[in-house]
């Protein structure tokens, strides 16, 4: 499929033409509000959309794909912004902006919450916390909920309800021929199974309709703050007592390169090089057997400070990561599934975090429980067996440091090949791992499956600017799936 390059004539000639029949609006370069609107997450994505249709209904998604089709324009869709990748933006094409769609309408007698395409976390969390409920997500809240969930959904309560996508009931999407398809169980069942954990690839969702399920609004959490000369040491306990714990226990291990002022934070060791320990009861948060097991296990290894409080999930602890991943940092991420922490490992990896000088973390986040238990065959979604997953997760300021600090982190991922898993978590594929594409998807007969379902909806391959690309059978070639 060819596309059009567009001067600015061209542009202003088309975002006037899709703006006659438009409810948001249509802007291009040099307008007021056009450099806003191309701006995202990561600082080293840097494009130039020759139009940004921001809609505000599902008939602007419709009319902006009949307009890009009919004059061949690349196309990409945003939601949250927050993709590593940048593909979010169509350089010198046109880009679906949906983060003005961000309704979320929340039934607490069937615990649904249908939620708009634009919506970021936050905006699920405010919504929910109010009826007691919440829909299993992220860790940041101001991701988005469409790239997130449509590439899987890993979060804080994975091991309790599973995977954001775990949680469809239905989803609308607008598709490349520009027509509104509902996919659920009994609904194009086909489509409804890739887009567990197949990405933006088949068409662009305006709507999700998510299995909500109670909860707090208020949640147990401990954390633990630990030397980097006491890592490995922690760290190593920890996994020989997690695969063990039970599914309403969320954990999370940050290294970070310096600890942020936080509310448990001792002042003398705020802007430290620490290992942070979070535990999080995912069930009642005055249960006796969650502040015994929180207790328990902030106590591991040998803690600098620990603490141990209870607060509001969506209001708080949700956002306890947002001050670490903030707009306009330049960000390369690397991660893997790993299902085994032995000491040398964790040498391995505490000295290669001790060398390095960006700002951000190394997390390793638990895995298992209910998102384990799901089929291997009922989604899209692979990689579900691993106990733990493993984000690089980094940022700087300074463009003349892009080259050297990607090779330092490729060079820190790569040190500990010999413990990680095959597959890698879609979402967080960079722009330089088209060597993995297929492993993302769980290997070549999963993705010739996707691809399948790809020509079907999207047989041109029109949605194919997107963080993890499936090309519609009989276009795929027979890539492979190095890690």
């Amino acid at each position: 499929m060819s596309e059009t390059v567009l001067d600015q004539r061209s542009a202003s000639a088309l975002a006037k033409e899709l703006g006659r029949s438009f409810t948001g609006d249509v802007v291009t370069s040099g307008q007021p509000g056009y450099d806003e609107a191309r701006t995202i997450w990561n600082a080293m994505v840097d494009k130039k959309p020759a139009v940004i249709a921001r809609c505000a209904t599902t008939d602007d998604v419709v009319a902006s794909v009949k307009l890009a089709r009919s004059h061949g324009l690349q196309v990409s869709v945003r939601c949250g912004g927050h993709g590593v990748t940048g593909k979010a933006l169509a350089d010198g094409g046109l880009t679906i902006d949906l983060t003005r769609m961000r309704r979320v309408d929340v039934n607490p007698d069937d615990l649904v919450a249908r939620v708009q395409g634009g919506s970021l976390l936050g905006d699920v969390d405010a919504a929910t916390a109010d009826h007691g409920l919440i829909v299993p997500a992220g860790i940041v809240s101001e991701t988005g909920v469409g790239g997130l969930a449509l590439g899987g959904g890993i979060g804080w309560f994975s091991r309790k309800h599973g995977l954001t996508c775990d949680n469809f009931r239905a989803l609308e999407l607008v598709t490349a021929a520009g027509e509104i398809v509902r996919a659920s169980e009994s609904e194009h069942p086909d489509l409804f199974w890739a887009l567990h954990g197949g990405g933006g690839n088949f068409g662009a969702v305006t709507e999700f309709v998510f299995q909500a399920h109670r909860f707090g609004p208020q949640m147990r959490i401990g954390v633990a703050l630990h030397h980097p000369e006491d890592a490995v040491t922690a760290l190593a306990e920890y996994a020989q007592i997690y695969l063990e714990l039970p599914d309403q226990v969320g954990w999370h291990a940050a290294l970070k390169q310096s600890m942020p002022g936080l509310p448990f934070v001792p002042p003398e060791l705020k802007g430290r090089r620490l290992l942070l320990m979070i535990v999080m009861y995912l069930d009642d948060a005055s249960s006796d057997d969650g502040i015994q097991l929180v207790e328990r296990l902030i106590g591991v290894g040998k803690p600098a400070a620990k603490a141990m409080t209870v607060m509001p999930f969506g209001a708080r602890v949700q956002k306890l990561l947002d001050p670490e991943f903030p707009n306009g940092n330049r960000y390369y991420t690397k991660e893997a599934h790993i299902n085994e922490l032995p000491e040398e490992a964790l040498e391995i990896l505490v000295n290669r975090w001790g060398e390095m000088k960006m700002s951000g973390e190394i997390e390793i986040i638990g895995l298992g429980g209910a998102m384990a238990r799901v089929s291997p065959d009922a989604t899209a979604f692979p990689n579900r067996h691993h106990n733990w997953w493993l984000n690089f997760a980094l940022h700087w300021d300074d463009a003349e440091l892009d080259v050297s600090n990607v090779a330092q982190i490729r060079a820190a991922h790569d040190a500990l090949k010999p413990w990680l898993g095959r597959g890698i978590y879609a979402n967080m594929l960079n722009f330089d791992e088209a060597d993995r594409l297929v492993d993302a998807y769980g290997g070549q007969e999963r993705y010739d499956r996707l691809s399948r379902v790809k020509a079907q909806y999207d047989p041109d391959n029109f949605f194919r600017s997107n963080n993890a690309a499936i090309a519609p059978a009989g276009q795929a070639s027979r890539s492979n799936s190095r890690s």
